[in-house]
């Protein structure tokens, strides 16, 4: 074992420390940055935009977006996806590059909740459970909601009811015959 001095110590100390910070500049240096752009997700059924549009983040000299890249929670409820492997990234009527996600309307269920107000209260009177609509229709008719209503009950109001496509349910009033 070898005496090192203080002052020895210290030196070496010293010189580590520079040496790996020096490293960590250069590090910084010589790593590539890569530059990215954002990409406007656009759903489209029948010529019309569907859902909200969001974005997402590629590198800048991408070309093509492969639908499974996009994040299944972008997706709006109630299509299905007609778009299969890579989508062409382009320039938007808005300027923005973008990509079109082509999809097909389904029928969702939704639940038709027929309420009596009582003392200020709503109170859940008949329940028509998985009623299926198509997610366009944004309401249901004053017709509609009689025929489900049925004899069990009278609804309240002229319609039309909208449909609450977050919750899938759609709540109309009605007295208890």
């Amino acid at each position: 074992m070898s005496n090192i001095s203080r002052r020895q110590f210290l030196k070496g100390a010293g010189v580590a420390t520079l040496a790996v910070a020096a490293a960590g500049v250069l590090a910084g240096c010589s790593a590539e940055e890569v530059l990215t752009k954002d990409v406007k997700v656009v759903f489209m059924c029948k010529g019309a935009t569907v859902g909200e549009q969001n974005y997402l983040k590629v590198a800048q000299d991408k070309t093509t977006v492969k639908v499974s890249e996009i994040p299944p929670k972008y997706f709006p409820n109630g299509y299905k996806v007609v778009s299969t492997g890579e989508l062409t990234i382009a320039k938007l009527p808005t300027g923005e590059d973008g990509v079109k996600v082509m999809l097909d309307e389904i029928e969702v269920p939704v639940n038709v909740v027929f309420y009596q107000v009582v003392d200020g209260k709503e109170i859940d009177i008949k329940y028509v459970e998985e009623y299926k609509l198509y997610a366009s229709q944004k309401t249901i008719s004053k017709k509609l909601a009689d025929e489900l209503a049925g004899d069990w009950c009278t609804v309240v109001g002229e319609g039309p009811f909208t449909i609450n496509w977050s919750k899938n349910e759609v709540r109309i009033e009605a007295k208890r015959n």
